[in-house]
């Protein structure tokens, strides 16, 4: 009798685990897509910057072009939104530090590489100091912007238990899809930025 009593509270302390990540994730994914549209336009306009004050580097604007680099701002903010959770969610720290402090993490692992790698051969020359200042201040505007809406996500979740199916459908729907470009960041990281950080 204890025996089945001890199983059948196991099992309901593993549902409840699994119902937390759901809800904590779901939030997560579902705060991270404004931000992500932002990051995608904070992109976009660094890029038109830097084509304005070097017109050579112009390439002119295509919408099609601006509609994929903002689905992959959206894409890289949900799959950050993973790491962002994962880290900071027991955090007590205000939104504006856990942002600040995230956006200096994705700097040091995601952006440096990025910079060193020199994407299309464009970023080495005198355009430098210039795109990655503008580049890095995108990632520490995108990180705020994705601290600031969880956090008012995860309150306005709070307020009603009836809101919680939302994170679910949101966990159920979004975790494969941001699971695998986190996976495709860290491989990019290592197949690709990496060796042409030791070509160039």
């Amino acid at each position: 009798m204890n025996g089945q009593l001890n199983s059948e509270a196991v099992k309901e302390a593993n549902s409840n685990r699994w119902a937390r990540v759901a809800k904590i994730y779901g939030m997560g994914y579902i705060g991270s897509l404004f931000p992500g549209i932002i990051f995608g336009f904070l992109l976009r306009l660094v890029m038109g910057i830097i084509a304005y004050v070097f017109p050579q580097l112009a390439s002119g604007f295509h919408w099609s072009g601006t509609l994929l680099i903002i689905f992959l701002g959206i894409a890289v903010t949900l799959a950050n939104s993973i790491c962002y959770t994962f880290i900071f969610h027991h955090s007590r720290k205000s939104w504006l530090v856990k942002g600040f402090l995230f956006g200096l993490l994705l700097l040091i692992v995601y952006g440096i590489p990025l910079f060193l790698s020199n994407p299309n051969n464009e970023l080495f020359g005198p355009q430098a100091p210039l795109g990655i200042a503008l580049f890095s201040a995108s990632f520490f505007i995108g990180s705020v912007l994705l601290a600031l809406v969880i956090e008012y996500i995860t309150k306005w979740f709070d307020q009603s238990k009836g809101r919680l199916k939302l994170a679910y459908l949101s966990f159920a729907i979004l975790s494969i899809p941001a699971i695998l470009m986190l996976v495709n960041m860290f491989i990019e990281i290592f197949t690709e930025m990496l060796p042409k950080i030791r070509n160039n």
